[in-house]
C-alpha cells in the first residue's frame, strides 16, 4: 500500500472540507448513534476466500440438458426410457406432422428390431409412413418446452438416418414455426445404411423471437425411415456449446471454482446404475449417457467431461471433480442404498485413476491420448476433487463412507500426491418437500462420522435450510473443530417455502443467505469456497428448488440470491480481510481491502434483514487520506419480492455515492444488501 500515489484534486479537498463540516454539525446537533462499526484498516489479514464464487453443476431441473448446454432437441438419442411417472419411452417429446389425410406413426426400436448405429445406442426411432396423399409426413420435436429461433442466425443441424427397403423418397429437414412456416430447410437422400447428415441452417423470414417453433424431418414417400442422435446447436458462448445468455449470467459471477458432477450424479456402487464418465466423452453418437434416472429423466451426457473442463477454462475457474465413494443412496426414489463391497473397490478406484489420467496425463498415456484425440491436447491440470456427495450425513452411510473414502483417498494420493481432496461433511437443514414426502432434518455430530484420522484438504458442509441467517457466526473459531482447517460449502440455500419442485426463493431468502455468507467471508481463514445449492432450472419443469437461475427456451433470469452473490461477492471481491468490531441491532458486516488492479478500496459489506433501517457510525481506524466520496451498491425490496421471466430485474442492485471519510454515518435501509466502497490510503 506504501506505493500508492497520493494525488488529490481541488474538488477532492473541497468535498473533504464539506464532509468534515457535515460530520461536525451532525456530532454537535445529535447524540452519538448507539450502533457502530469500527474497521481496522491498518491490519489487513488473510486473503479473502472466494465466498459465493464457486458453483456446483449437477444435472437436475434440466439445469444443463435444456439449460446451460445449448443443444435444442429434447430426447435427442431416443433413450428417454424411465422416469418417476411411468410416462417415458424412446419417443417421449417426439411427435408427427400429418397434413390432411397423410398418415404415419413413430415407434421406438432396439437391436431386436433393426441394426443400430453402434453399441452405445440402445434405441432409435422408426417413422413408418403409410400415406402422403395430402403432403409429406414429418418427425417433429418442439425442443425443451419451446425452441427459440432468431432471424438470420446459423443453426448447426445433425442427425443419423437410414431407410428401409420400402422407402424410395427423400428427407427434408426444416426449422419452422409451430404452425408450419418454414425458416430454413435442406433435402437429403437416405440409404439403407446408417449415415450422418449435417447442415448449417441460416434462418430467414422470422419477424419476432419466440419459442413457438419446431424441428421437423419430412419424408416424401411411404415406407420406413430410421433416425437417431438428432441435434441442433445455435450460436454458443465462446463457440464451446453453452447457451449464450445463461453462460453470460454465470460469467458475471466471477467464479473461482466450478464443481461437477455433484449430488446424486456422483452416486453409484456398480456400473449397472450410474453416471459413466467414459460415456460422456467423444462424438455424441458414442455417448450412451447415464443409466441413473434419479431425477426422473435421462442424462444424455452431451454436457460431459470435456464440456465441463472447457467451461471452467472459459470462466477462468478452477475445476473440481466429484467422484463416487462407492455408495449409491438415492433420496429421490425408493431404490435401496447400495455399497460397493470392500473387496470390489478396485472397480471404483480403477475408474477414478483412468479419469485422472484422462484429465492430467500427457499424450503418451493411454487416456491422455484419448483426451488429445477428443480435441484437448494439453492436460486439464485437475487439482481439486471430492470423494462422494452427501454420503456422510446419513447414519447408515457414515461408517461405510469413512471406510471407502480412505481406500479411494490413499489410491489417489499414491499416484497424485499433490491432489487436494475434499471429505463429505454434514448436511444441515430444516426442509420439507411435500411432493416427495421427504424431510431434511438437522444433522449433528453424533450422527455423522467425524473425519478424525482421515486426511483431507477441506470438509464439505451443505446447508439446505428455511433460514440460514442464524449461522453468521457458524464458522467462528470458537465453534469449529480445531482438527478441520478448511471448510467448503458446495451447497447452501435458504428457502422458507421449502425445496419442492419449482419453488423459487424470494428476497427474504437472499437476505438470510447474505448474512450467512458474510459470516463465512469474515472467517476466510477457514473457508475454501462456497456456492449456491441449485444452479438452474427450466421454469415449470424443475425437480427440486430453489434455483439461482431460471430459464425458458427464450430467456433467463437470476433469482434475488443471484444478485446477492454478484453484489456482495462477485463484483466486490476483496483482497484481504480487515478486522472490525460491530455493535449493531439489525445489521451484519464483513470488511476487506481491495488492492486488485492498483486499487486501494475499503469494502464494508452489510445486510439488514429486518423491517427497520439502522443508522451506524462507521470508523476506518488507521486510515489516512480517505476519499470523502464513497460509492454504494444496494438491493432493497419487499420480503416476498422475486424475479421472473416477465420481470427479470424486479429485484436488482442500484448504485450511487455517499459522503464518506475516516469516520462517517450511514443508514442501512430496512431489508437491504449493501456494499460501501471507499478509497483510502493506509
Amino acid at each position: 500500500m506504501k506505493n500508492i500515489i497520493r494525488f488529490r484534486t481541488r474538488q477532492w479537498r473541497v468535498l473533504e472540507i464539506m464532509a468534515g463540516f457535515c460530520l461536525l454539525l451532525n456530532m454537535a446537533c445529535t447524540h452519538k448513534n448507539s450502533s457502530s462499526c469500527i474497521v481496522d484498516v491498518s491490519k489487513p489479514g488473510v486473503e479473502v476466500a472466494p465466498i459465493c464464487r464457486g458453483q456446483e453443476l449437477e444435472e437436475f431441473n434440466h439445469g444443463l440438458e435444456g439449460g446451460l448446454y445449448a443443444q435444442m432437441i429434447n430426447n435427442p438419442s431416443f433413450e428417454e426410457v424411465s422416469d418417476w411417472y411411468g410416462t417415458s419411452g424412446p419417443t417421449k417429446y417426439w411427435g408427427t406432422v400429418l397434413p390432411g389425410s397423410s398418415a404415419g406413426t413413430i415407434s421406438g426400436q432396439t437391436s431386436a428390431n433393426t441394426g443400430l448405429i453402434n453399441s452405445h445406442q440402445v434405441h432409435c426411432v422408426k417413422l413408418a409412413v403409410t400415406s402422403v396423399a395430402s403432403g409429406n409426413v414429418g418427425l417433429r420435436n418442439d425442443g425443451f418446452w419451446g425452441m427459440k429461433l432468431e432471424n438470420n442466425t446459423t443453426y448447426k443441424v445433425s442427425f443419423w438416418a437410414k431407410k428401409g427397403s420400402n422407402f424410395s423418397g427423400t428427407l427434408t429437414a426444416k426449422l419452422e414455426s409451430s404452425g408450419g412456416t418454414s425458416y430454413a430447410s435442406k433435402t437429403f437422400t437416405p440409404t439403407t445404411s446408417w449415415a450422418h447428415y449435417t447442415c448449417d441452417f441460416v434462418t430467414s423470414g422470422i419477424t419476432s423471437v419466440s419459442g413457438n417453433n419446431r424441428f421437423v424431418i419430412y419424408a416424401s414417400a411411404t415406407g420406413d425411415v430410421y433416425f437417431d442422435v438428432v441435434t441442433i446447436m445455435p450460436p454458443t458462448w465462446k463457440n464451446h456449446g453453452c447457451r449464450i445468455d445463461i453462460a453470460q449470467k454465470v460469467d458475471s459471477m466471477h467464479l473461482a471454482f466450478l464443481a461437477y458432477p455433484g449430488g446424486f450424479d456422483a452416486h453409484w456402487a456398480s456400473y449397472d446404475y450410474c453416471r459413466r464418465w467414459k460415456e460422456s466423452i467423444g462424438p455424441l453418437e458414442q455417448r450412451g449417457g447415464s443409466t441413473s434416472y434419479c431425477w426422473g429423466y435421462k442424462n444424455d451426457l452431451y454436457f460431459g467431461t470435456d464440456e465441463f473442463f472447457q467451461l471452467a477454462e472459459d470462466l477462468g475457474a478452477e475445476p473440481m471433480y466429484v467422484f463416487t465413494a462407492g455408495i449409491f443412496s438415492d433420496g429421490c426414489t425408493t431404490l435401496p442404498i447400495v455399497y460397493t463391497p470392500i473387496e470390489s473397490m478396485s472397480v471404483v478406484t480403477k475408474d477414478i485413476l483412468d479419469f485422472l489420467q484422462y484429465c492430467n496425463g500427457d499424450t503418451l498415456t493411454p487416456w491422455g491420448a484419448v483426451r488429445a484425440a477428443n480435441g484437448h491436447k494439453a492436460p486439464y491440470n485437475l487439482q481439486y476433487v471430492e470423494i462422494g456427495a452427501e454420503n456422510n450425513h446419513r447414519a447408515n452411510d457414515s461408517a461405510a463412507y469413512a471406510q471407502r473414502y480412505r481406500i479411494i483417498h490413499d489410491t489417489i494420493i499414491k499416484y497424485y500426491p499433490d491432489m487436494k481432496i475434499a471429505f463429505n461433511g454434514q448436511l444441515y437443514g430444516e426442509q420439507y418437500d411435500p411432493d416427495k414426502k421427504k424431510t431434511f432434518n438437522d444433522h449433528h455430530g453424533d450422527e455423522v462420522s467425524h473425519p478424525e484420522g482421515q486426511s483431507f484438504w477441506a470438509v464439505d458442509d451443505h446447508f439446505l435450510s428455511n433460514d440460514n441467517s442464524g449461522r453468521y457466526n457458524f464458522y467462528d473459531s470458537a465453534n469449529c473443530d480445531p482438527g478441520i482447517s478448511k471448510f467448503m460449502i458446495q451447497e447452501y440455500c435458504s428457502s422458507h417455502k421449502g425445496m419442492a419442485a419449482n419453488v423459487d426463493a424470494d428476497f427474504s431468502d437472499a437476505l438470510a443467505d447474505g448474512i450467512f455468507m458474510l459470516g463465512c467471508e469474515k472467517n476466510s481463514e477457514r473457508m475454501s469456497w462456497t456456492g449456491y445449492g441449485n444452479f438452474g432450472s427450466i421454469v415449470g419443469h424443475g425437480d427440486f428448488g430453489a434455483n439461482l437461475l431460471w430459464f425458458d427456451a427464450v430467456s433467463c433470469y437470476g433469482n434475488p440470491g443471484y444478485y446477492m452473490h454478484t453484489t456482495l461477492f462477485g463484483n466486490n471481491h476483496g483482497t484481504r480481510i480487515l478486522p472490525f468490531t460491530a455493535k449493531t441491532k439489525n445489521t451484519y458486516f464483513s470488511a476487506s481491502v481491495d488492492t486488485a488492479a492498483g486499487k486501494n478500496d475499503i469494502l464494508v459489506k452489510a445486510v439488514n434483514k429486518t423491517d427497520n433501517s439502522e443508522v451506524v457510525d462507521i470508523t476506518l481506524s488507521g486510515a489516512s487520506d480517505v476519499n470523502p466520496v464513497g460509492h454504494y451498491t444496494v438491493i432493497t425490496a419487499a420480503n416476498d419480492a422475486t424475479n421472473s421471466i416477465e420481470n427479470p430485474t424486479n429485484v436488482h442492485p442500484t448504485t450511487g455515492t455517499f459522503i464518506a471519510g475516516g469516520r462517517f454515518t450511514y443508514t442501512f435501509p430496512a431489508r437491504s444488501i449493501n456494499v460501501l466502497r471507499i478509497n483510502a490510503v493506509k
